[in-house]
């Protein structure tokens, strides 16, 4: 099991913006968040383009598939006990059935709902269905942040504000970072992190 940041911004192809960031220590791998190394049920915030570990504000926006009735001790289980990521050759999103040969895992305390990381997010599944109900954010491996650092490319010059949620247009050329779904370039000679299925940023170094 690999660590993880799980990281709140807004999907380009969903209307809503989506929460935040948790962490955890989860045995041999620990989720690198809003207090490295904490134990698990730690704080929970939210990330949005500072430096590993810091954390900014609280809960803010609204929850993709807010409608469902999940509960925050359910949704900060699911950011504090990372599983294996997989990939899914389908458009993820609220409603989408999840087939019967990927693992939901469960939540503890909570039989109606389970969760899967999947196409570099957090999904919470209806277990009663199998349908998804609701993404907390992108699950952003801690190994990706470091290839990002360690692999300096030529600078892009943006023009304007560049925040976390921006989609980058077609003309701004990404790496992509081995064994992930998420690119890379730096931009303004900061690395940037973009989720490679919808070019949003998703961290800002």
């Amino acid at each position: 099991m690999r660590k993880f940041l799980i990281l709140g911004v807004a999907l380009a192809s969903i209307s809503v913006a989506a929460p935040a960031l948790a962490q955890s220590d989860n045995t041999a791998e620990a989720t690198v968040g809003v207090t490295a190394g904490g134990a698990t049920g730690g704080t929970i915030g939210f990330l949005l383009g500072g430096p590993v570990g810091a954390i900014i504000g609280g809960w803010a926006g609204a929850v993709i598939g807010g409608e469902a009735a999940v509960s925050a001790d359910s949704v900060a289980y699911a950011g504090n006990n990372p599983v294996d990521p997989i990939y899914l050759d389908a458009d993820i999103g609220i409603g989408y059935t999840v087939g019967n040969d990927v693992v939901i895992h469960p939540i503890e305390g909570d039989a109606q709902y389970g969760y899967i990381y999947a196409d570099n997010r957090v999904w919470i599944v209806d277990t009663t269905n199998r349908e998804i109900v609701q993404s907390p954010g992108y699950a952003l491996p801690q190994s990706s942040v470091t290839y990002a650092q360690d692999n300096r490319v030529d600078s892009f010059a943006w023009n304007g504000d560049l925040t976390v949620g921006v989609t980058l247009d077609n003309d701004v050329t990404v790496q992509p970072i081995p064994d992930s779904g998420f690119s890379y370039a730096y931009i303004n000679d900061r690395p940037v992190i973009i989720d490679g299925y919808s070019r949003t940023v998703v961290w800002i170094g």
